[in-house]
C-alpha cells in the first residue's frame, strides 16, 4: 500500500516561509504564551551577544505533550476537537480563556527570529510540577533536500527539579543534532554551514539565567516555556532600530507588539498577560523596554478626545451608539448597513469604539502640548486594531495598513469624507464565538478574503462615511461640528493676534528695562545729574558776574525753569511706561519691573529730588548774594505755568491719537455693518433663484418637501449667522466702559493674563522637576547595580594585587578613583534612601578635601584656586553629609563658570562664623535686582541654565533645618552662608 511521506521542508514551508515577519512571529509567541495561561511573557535581546531569550510562566509541556504537541505539525488540540488530544491544562485559579491559536503551526515561527534555538520548558499539572524537558534544533535542517521527517532526530533531554542543564549537557544535544547530518556535507545542501553552526552554539542556560532580569523563572519550582535563540537574525536589530522606516513612525516590533492586549477602552478587563521586550545595550543591567504600557493608548486619551464614537453592530450590521462631537453626546444614534439586504451578516455582531483627534491645534479642544503630543502618537501608531477576546489581531491597526480605505476616500475629498487613518485610534472587539467565519491566514497577515471579512469591512466602511455625513460636513443635520470648530478657529486666531501684539509689547518693555539696568549699573544717572548741576553751577558763576540786578533776577529765574526742563528730560530719559492690559508674563519680567520700580524710587530720592534741592539752593543763594529779591509767588507761579503747558500738551496729544483712533474704529465698524445685509440679500437672491429654477410641480412630494428644507435652512442659517455678528459687533462695543474711574479693567485683564500664565510656567517647573526625579531615580538604579559589580571587581583584583607586586600600583589607583566615584554618586540618592539616614559631624576640611578632589582637575584647567581659612577647617555641624555637600557642590560649579568671565586672579573662599559656612567667589557677584530672584525656580543669567540649582539647594537644607542666604557685601564677587536655622536643633560648633 502507498503513503504519503512528509519532506522536512514542510517544517520551513509551514513556518518560516508562511510567516509574515520577526515581529509577526514574536506576536504568534505571545499569543502561545497567552493559551499556556501565562500571567508573564518577556523577551530579552542582547545586542552584544546577538541572543534572543524568550520567557513565560505558563502551565509549561511535560515531556509527553512535548513530543506529542509541539514536535507535530497542525495539532488539533487548539481547535477543541473532539477526536486527537485533549484540551490543555488549565489551573484551577484561573478563568478559562478562549485559545488563540488555529492551525498548530504558530511556533514554527520561531525559525524567523534565528536558526538555532534551545527549548527549555515546565509543566505544573494538578499533581505537582514536572521535571525540565529541554530540546535543541536547528531549522536550516528543514531546508536539507532529501531529507524526511522520520529521518531526523530531535535531541530531547529532561532534568529533575534542582537540576539545571548547564554547557556540557547542551553541547552533547548540539553533537547528537548534529548526528543528523554527518555524512551528507557533500550533498550541495547547507550541511556544512549548519555544522559550522552548531560548533560555534556556546551558550551555558546556568549563566543566562543568572544575567536574566528579575522575571519568569523555573530553576526552582517554577513552571513555564524558554527559547533561547542563538544567534538571532541580523533582521531583528534592524526591526527593534527601524533601520529602514520613517524615524516618527514606531519600528515593526513597536508597530506588532504594543497593544497586545485591549487597554484602550473605559471599561476593559485588566489584561491577563503582561508583556515586556527589553532591549539590552552593552552591559545585562542597562536596557529600554519598548512595549510598556503607558507607550500605547490609553482609555484616558480616548475620553480626550475631540470626538469618538462607541456602541455595537448587530447580526444585522446596524450600529447603534453614542456619537460625542466636541464633548456634546448624541446617544442612540443610529446607522443602517443596507447590503445585507435583511440577511444576518456573516462577520457576525461586534462592537466598535473609536477616538479622532483634529489634525490644527486651532480646531483641537486639547491643549496645545497635548495635542502635540497625541499627533505624534498618532503618526506612530495610529489606527484601527481588531481585538478578538481581548487579543490583537494582527496588521490592522498598523499605520500602514489602511483596511479600511479611508485615506483613499479622504484623498478624494478631505471635506466630504472627514476621517483620517492617522488621526483615528480604536478597536473593533470579535469574538472566536460570536464572528467565528473570520478566519485568520496561516501567515497571520489579516483574515482570509471570504464573505465574512468582506461584510466586515463593507460595514465599517458605510459606518465611517455615514458618520461623517451625519455629524462632520458643513451640511450635516447635526451642526455641534461646523459650530464649534468655527469657535475653536475664531478664539484660536483672537489668541493668535493677541499673544503677537502681547509679544510685541512685551519685547519692548524688555529692551527698555535692559537698557535701564545697564545705564544705572554703569552709573550713568548719577553721572548726568552730577553734570546738570554742574552746568547749572557755571551758569550760576556767569550770572554772579552781571551788575543789573533787574537782569541777574531775569536770568536766575530763567536758569532755574531750564534747570527743571532739562531735570524733567533726565527723569523721562530714566522712566518706563508700563503697557496697559498687558501681563508680563515671566516670572523673571515681572521681577525685572518690580527691581525697576524699586530703582526708580532710589534715583528719586538719592538723585532728581537732591539735584533739584541743589539747584533751588544755589539759585536762591545767589540770589542773596547779589542781594536780588525772587519773588517766591513768581517763581512757584512760573512752575505752575510750566506744569499746565506741558499737561495740556499732553492731553491734546492723547486726544489727537484717541480721535484718530475713534474714526478708523468708527469707519471699520460702519463698513462691517453695512456688508452684512448685502451677504443676506446674497444668500435670499440665490435661494431664490434655486427656487425659480426648480420644476415643483413636476416633482414628488418627498423631493418637494426636500427642496423646502433646503431652502429654509440656508436661509434660516444665513440670517442667524448675520443677526449673531452684529450682536456681536454691539456687545463689543457695549463693553468699552467710558466711566474715567473704570479705567482699571485693563488691570483685570492684565491680572487674569498674568494668572494664567504663572500657572503654566508652575506647571512646567512642576513637570521639569518631576522629569528630574524620575531620571534620578533611574539613573540611582542603574549605578546602584553598577557600582555593586565594581565593588566586588575591586575585591577580586585585591586579591591578585597581593600576590603581584606589579599589581599593587594599579589596584590602589583603581580602588580610590572608584571610592571616590562611588561616594560621589552617593549624593543623587533619592527621597525614599535619604529617609534612613542619620545625622552625623561634617567638618569643614572634609568638605575642602571633596571640593578639591572633586572639581581639583577643573580648578587646575581654568586656573582657579580654592582657600579655606582656619575658622572653616575647623568648622563642625552635625547633619546629614548627602544634603549639605550637593549644596557646596553646586556653589562651586557655579563660581567656576562666572570666575572664567575675569581674569585672574581666580579664587573661591571657604569661611566660616557664628552662623556657619560663608562660601565666596572674586567674580563679578550678583546684581542688587537678582539677589532674591536667583532662589527662585526656573531663574537663572546662564547660558543654557536650568534655573534649578540654588532653588532646589534652599529647599534641601530648609527641609533639614538649614538655611542658604546671599549676603549683601558690595564689590566683593557673591558670598553666601550656609548654616542651620535659629530654631533648628542641629548642633553646630
Amino acid at each position: 500500500m502507498a503513503r504519503f511521506r512528509t519532506s522536512a521542508r514542510a517544517v520551513d514551508m509551514f513556518g518560516r516561509q508562511q510567516i509574515a515577519g520577526i515581529p509577526t512571529a514574536i506576536s504568534e509567541l505571545f499569543k502561545n504564551a497567552f493559551d499556556a495561561y501565562a500571567d508573564r511573557v518577556e523577551v530579552d535581546y542582547y545586542r552584544s551577544d546577538k541572543l534572543f531569550v524568550l520567557r513565560d510562566d505558563g502551565i509549561g509541556m511535560t515531556e509527553e505533550e512535548f513530543l506529542a504537541r509541539w514536535l507535530t505539525l497542525g495539532t488539533e488540540s487548539k481547535l477543541g476537537a473532539g477526536s486527537g488530544l485533549v484540551l490543555p491544562y488549565r489551573p484551577p485559579d484561573k478563568p478559562p480563556r478562549v485559545l488563540s491559536g488555529e492551525k498548530g503551526i504558530g511556533r514554527l515561527s520561531i525559525a524567523v527570529l534565528g536558526p538555532q534555538v534551545l527549548v527549555l520548558t515546565r509543566a505544573q499539572r494538578a499533581d505537582g510540577v514536572y521535571d525540565l524537558v529541554v530540546a535543541f534544533l536547528h531549522w536550516g535542517i528543514f531546508e536539507t533536500p532529501g531529507l524526511h521527517l522520520e529521518d531526523i532526530a530531535i535531541p530531547v533531554r529532561t532534568f529533575p527539579a534542582g537540576r539545571f542543564p548547564g554547557k556540557d549537557d547542551i553541547q552533547e544535544m548540539t553533537e547528537e543534532f548534529a548526528a543528523n547530518l554527518r555524512g551528507r556535507e557533500g550533498k550541495g545542501g547547507r550541511e556544512k554551514e549548519i555544522l559550522a553552526d552548531l560548533d560555534a552554539f556556546d551558550l551555558d542556560p546556568v549563566e543566562v539565567a543568572d544575567y536574566l532580569p528579575r522575571g519568569p523563572d523555573f530553576r526552582q519550582d517554577g513552571a513555564g516555556t524558554w527559547f533561547l535563540i542563538s544567534p538571532a537574525s541580523e533582521l531583528l536589530e534592524r526591526d527593534i532600530d527601524g533601520v529602514d522606516y520613517d524615524k516618527n513612525r514606531a519600528t515593526p516590533i513597536e508597530k506588532a507588539l504594543l497593544g497586545f492586549a485591549q487597554t484602550m477602552t473605559s471599561g476593559h478587563p485588566p489584561p491577563v498577560l503582561k508583556t515586556a521586550f527589553r532591549v539590552h545595550a552593552r552591559s545585562d543591567l542597562h536596557f529600554d523596554d519598548l512595549i510598556t504600557e503607558d507607550a500605547f493608548f490609553t482609555p484616558e486619551e480616548m475620553e480626550n478626545a475631540d470626538h469618538r464614537i462607541w456602541g455595537e453592530f448587530d447580526e444585522y450590521g446596524q450600529f447603534r451608539g453614542t456619537v460625542s462631537v466636541y464633548g456634546r453626546a448624541h446617544p442612540d444614534h443610529i446607522i443602517n448597513w443596507r447590503e445585507g439586504a435583511g440577511k444576518p451578516a456573516r462577520c457576525g455582531p461586534f462592537r466598535i469604539d473609536v477616538g479622532t483627534i483634529q489634525g490644527e491645534a486651532r480646531n483641537s479642544t486639547l491643549p496645545l502640548e497635548e495635542h502635540a503630543r497625541m499627533v505624534a502618537k498618532l503618526n506612530r501608531m495610529g489606527g484601527l486594531y481588531i481585538y478578538r477576546d481581548g487579543v490583537r489581531v494582527l496588521p490592522y491597526g498598523d499605520t500602514d495598513f489602511d483596511w479600511l480605505d479611508i485615506e483613499l476616500r479622504r484623498s478624494k475629498s478631505a471635506g466630504f469624507y472627514f476621517f483620517s487613518y492617522r488621526r483615528i485610534f480604536g478597536a473593533v472587539s470579535i469574538t472566536r464565538i460570536g464572528n467565528g467565519d473570520l478566519q485568520e491566514k496561516a501567515g497571520r497577515e489579516g483574515f482570509r478574503e471570504n464573505l465574512a471579512y468582506r461584510q466586515l469591512r463593507s460595514i465599517l466602511k458605510n459606518f465611517f462615511i455615514q458618520v461623517a455625513t451625519d455629524f462632520f460636513r458643513g451640511d450635516s443635520s447635526h451642526e455641534r461640528f461646523a459650530e464649534k470648530r468655527a469657535d475653536l478657529e475664531r478664539l484660536a486666531e483672537a489668541r493668535k493676534k493677541r499673544e503677537k501684539q502681547v509679544s510685541i509689547q512685551r519685547g519692548g518693555l524688555r529692551t527698555e528695562l535692559e537698557r535701564f539696568f545697564r545705564d544705572y549699573d554703569e552709573g550713568k544717572p548719577e553721572q548726568e545729574g552730577a553734570a546738570l548741576t554742574d552746568h547749572i553751577s557755571e551758569r550760576l558763576e556767569a550770572i554772579s558776574g552781571l551788575k543789573d540786578t533787574e537782569v541777574i533776577a531775569v536770568e536766575l529765574l530763567g536758569l532755574e525753569a531750564e534747570a527743571r526742563r532739562k531735570l524733567k528730560a533726565l527723569r523721562e530719559k530714566y522712566a518706563i511706561t508700563r503697557p496697559r492690559g498687558v501681563a508680563l508674563g515671566s516670572k523673571r519680567l515681572e521681577q525685572d519691573w518690580d527691581h525697576y520700580n524699586r530703582e526708580q524710587e532710589t534715583l528719586e530720592e538719592k538723585v532728581f529730588q537732591p539735584v533739584m534741592e541743589l539747584i533751588e539752593g544755589k539759585v536762591s543763594e545767589r540770589a542773596r548774594e547779589a542781594s536780588v529779591h525772587l519773588n517766591r509767588r513768581r517763581r512757584i507761579q512760573r512752575v505752575m505755568e510750566e506744569l499746565e503747558v506741558d499737561a495740556r500738551k499732553a492731553i491734546r496729544r492723547e486726544k489727537k491719537a484717541t480721535d484718530e483712533q475713534i474714526d478708523r474704529l468708527g469707519e471699520k465698524i460702519h463698513q462691517a455693518a453695512r456688508k452684512s445685509p448685502l451677504r443676506m440679500e446674497d444668500v435670499l437672491r440665490q435661494a431664490w433663484d434655486r427656487f425659480s429654477r426648480a420644476d415643483v410641480e413636476g416633482a414628488s412630494e418627498e423631493e418637494a418637501v426636500s427642496l423646502r428644507l433646503s431652502l429654509e435652512k440656508e436661509i434660516q442659517a444665513a440670517r442667524e449667522k448675520e443677526a449673531d455678528y452684529l450682536q456681536y459687533l454691539r456687545a463689543q462695543l457695549d463693553r468699552i466702559n467710558l466711566d474715567p474711574a473704570a479705567f482699571g479693567s485693563f488691570d483685570d485683564l492684565e491680572a487674569m493674563e498674568q494668572r494664567a500664565t504663572a500657572l503654566e510656567e508652575q506647571a512646567d517647573a512642576d513637570l521639569e522637576l518631576t522629569q528630574l526625579g524620575m531620571a534620578l531615580g533611574i539613573i540611582e538604579h542603574e549605578f546602584h547595580g553598577h557600582t555593586r559589580i565594581l565593588r566586588d571587581s575591586v575585591r577580586d583584583l585585591k586579591a591578585w594585587a597581593d600576590l603581584n607586586d606589579g599589581l599593587k600600583g594599579l589596584y590602589e589607583d583603581f580602588r580610590n578613583s572608584f571610592e571616590h566615584l562611588d561616594g560621589y554618586l552617593t549624593l543623587f540618592q533619592p527621597l525614599n534612601r535619604r529617609l534612613r539616614r542619620n545625622k552625623v559631624p561634617v567638618h569643614g576640611n572634609a568638605i575642602e578635601t571633596f571640593l578639591g578632589k572633586l572639581f581639583g582637575e577643573r580648578c587646575r584647567r581654568h586656573q582657579v584656586s580654592i582657600e579655606a581659612t582656619r575658622a572653616f577647617q575647623k568648622k563642625t555641624v552635625t547633619t546629614f553629609p548627602s544634603s549639605i555637600l550637593p549644596v557646596f557642590v553646586n556653589l562651586a560649579d557655579n563660581a567656576l563658570f562666572w570666575l572664567g568671565e575675569r581674569p585672574a586672579p581666580r579664587i573661591i573662599k571657604l569661611d566660616a562664623d557664628e552662623r556657619g559656612y560663608l562660601f565666596s567667589d572674586n567674580g563679578r557677584g550678583i546684581p542688587a535686582r537678582d539677589r532674591e530672584a536667583v532662589f527662585e525656580q526656573g531663574f537663572t543669567r546662564k547660558p543654557g541654565g536650568r534655573g534649578l540649582g540654588l532653588f532646589i539647594s534652599r529647599e534641601v537644607l530648609r527641609g533639614i533645618g538649614f538655611t542658604l542666604e546671599l549676603l549683601d557685601r558690595p564689590g566683593a564677587g557673591a558670598t553666601f552662608r550656609i548654616g542651620p536655622e535659629e530654631t533648628d536643633e542641629t548642633e553646630a560648633k
